[in-house]
């Protein structure tokens, strides 16, 4: 704090400045002043707390230096010392606005209470502006956080006392939500430097709420958030959630209940490439995920196809039709994990018949555990397993290009109900496919077909032992025509299908399962 000192005599002035330790009382810089024109250019300029004057000066009275110095409203606390001691003047003194009025020459005892008296009414008029000014933001926060909640209803007499004008026929909420992980002390008076006069709610430490009156200011409110995010670390995490249109402050509680379903389903919610999540765009996509259902049975066995076949998009797209499946049905997250956990170990399970090493090139269960456990939304967790899933694929990728031959085998061992072509097979290895049927003949001693036809039959006695019926087995195995499958049978096996199966017909009864790619045709 700064102390000026006001007097006609420079010794007065320094004896006054070593009559008592100054620097405990919280004053560290001194000025002096032997007339009311210099005081009143340093009084401008450095606006001490403290004056301490004589009543008799050079140019003009110390009464008229006090009233020229209230008239400017300068907040400066006043002691006189004076040799006057004259009740009328000290009197007016006091009445003036004067701490306190001190005899020449001043006692130092006097003057260290007179200093006590000052010190302790700028800390009380410092806790009282700020105590009032805490009140006006509590008080139009409390205000505006129970229009949205729906306890209190906006009327215009509200804009004249607490400053807030709800007068528009347009109103969006823009929420942004801090996960709990994040450091968020004092975020949000950093976030509201960028964003005066717009209309805030800090519902707590990890939500703030806005009112956009229009569209402009929306945009507005968007760009400084942006902005943030780019240059305060403490913004990286930080989620935006934007409201439907309303036309009415009457429908400022329902669009907060909006805001708050959305907010309570973060998890599930959440799109990958994105901070911005939109109500209205929210509610189309789960409006189409509606019409579509899944099978995990399925949905297993066709990502297993979908990388055995390379095929990256196809796979993309199906882990992104898991995503909107959970997010519609929104279980609870242990169970979503489980889901996610079990899709994984049976597609590595398949995966790893084929190529053993693919074990050492994935995550194992530990890591998928943990990473799924630290994962704040489900978009993180289908990424991750999309991640492993894609280096599958290259694995198999590299190796199909070592071991052609040996790729086709395993994949028709494993697809052989499905329509499967040789040129297919050459276009997904990358070979071509007339060099390829040359390849496969010299290294396994049979063509493509009859390769193929001796694993079908080989299934089909499978399924006949069983005792499944010839029409069945027949299409079961990948034969769509069963005059067909019966001419082959014959060939391979040397007798009729019929004729097999009625062999096992006495046995007991065993339990078959269909190939596993016949529900994905």
């Amino acid at each position: 704090m700064k102390v000026l000192f006001l007097d006609s005599e420079p010794l007065v002035r320094k004896k006054l400045q070593n009559m008592i330790p100054w620097g405990q009382y919280g004053f560290t810089e001194f000025w002096e002043a032997d007339c009311c024109a210099d005081a009143l250019e340093l009084i401008a300029a450095e606006n001490p707390e403290l004056i301490l004057t004589d009543l008799y000066l050079k140019d003009m009275s110390g009464m008229m230096l006090i009233r020229e110095v209230r008239k400017n409203d300068y907040n400066a606390r006043i002691i006189i010392i004076s040799e006057d001691s004259d009740f009328a003047d000290a009197k007016l003194a006091i009445n003036s606005g004067v701490t306190a009025y001190l005899n020449k020459p001043a006692d130092p005892e006097d003057l260290s209470w007179a200093v006590m008296r000052v010190v302790d009414e700028i800390q009380k008029t410092k806790l009282i502006s700020i105590y009032y000014e805490q009140s006006a933001m509590l008080s139009k926060n409390n205000l505006l956080s129970n229009i949205l909640i729906g306890n209190m209803t906006y009327v215009k007499e509200m804009e004249s006392i607490f400053h807030i004008e709800l007068d528009s026929d347009y109103y969006r909420l823009i929420s942004f939500t801090l996960p709990e992980s994040a450091d968020n002390s004092n975020i949000w008076d950093e976030a509201l430097l960028h964003l005066k006069n717009c209309l805030s709610v800090t519902f707590s430490e990890s939500r703030l709420v806005l009112i956009a009156l229009n569209p402009g200011q929306e945009q507005f409110i968007l760009r400084q958030m942006k902005s943030c995010q780019e240059n305060y670390p403490p913004y990286d995490a930080l989620l935006g959630i934007i409201s439907s249109q309303a036309g009415s402050h009457t429908e400022l509680s329902v669009l907060y209940s909006e805001i708050r379903r959305i907010d309570q389903n973060l998890y599930y919610y959440k799109e990958k490439q994105s901070d911005l999540l939109y109500a209205d765009a929210l509610s189309q996509r789960l409006d189409k995920i509606q019409q579509t259902d899944l099978d995990l049975i399925r949905f297993t066995e066709n990502m297993i196809h979908n990388i055995l076949l390379l095929q990256s998009t196809e796979l993309e797209e199906a882990l992104l039709s898991l995503h909107d499946f959970l997010s519609l049905r929104k279980p609870h997250r242990d169970s979503t994990q489980f889901i996610l956990m079990n899709c994984y170990a049976q597609v590595v399970s398949a995966l790893t018949e084929y190529y053993p090493q693919l074990e050492f090139e994935m995550a194992g269960s530990k890591d998928l555990t943990s990473h799924l456990s630290y994962d704040r939304y489900l978009c993180d967790s289908i990424s991750y397993l999309n991640d492993q899933f894609q280096k599958a694929i290259s694995f198999i990728r590299n190796e199909s290009r070592k071991k052609p031959c040996q790729r086709i085998c395993q994949y028709i061992d494993r697809n052989y109900s499905a329509p499967l072509k040789l040129n297919t097979l050459a276009d997904l290895l990358g070979y071509n496919s007339a060099y390829l049927g040359k390849l496969f003949f010299r290294e396994m001693g049979v063509s493509f077909h009859t390769y193929l036809d001796k694993i079908r039959i080989q299934k089909a006695s499978e399924y006949l032992k069983k005792g499944v019926p010839v029409i069945t087995t027949s299409e079961f195995s990948g034969f769509t025509n069963p005059d067909y499958f019966t001419k082959k049978f014959k060939k391979y096996m040397g007798m009729l299908p019929s004729t097999y199966r009625a062999q096992y017909l006495n046995e007991s009864p065993v339990h078959f399962t269909p190939p596993p790619n016949k529900n994905s045709r």
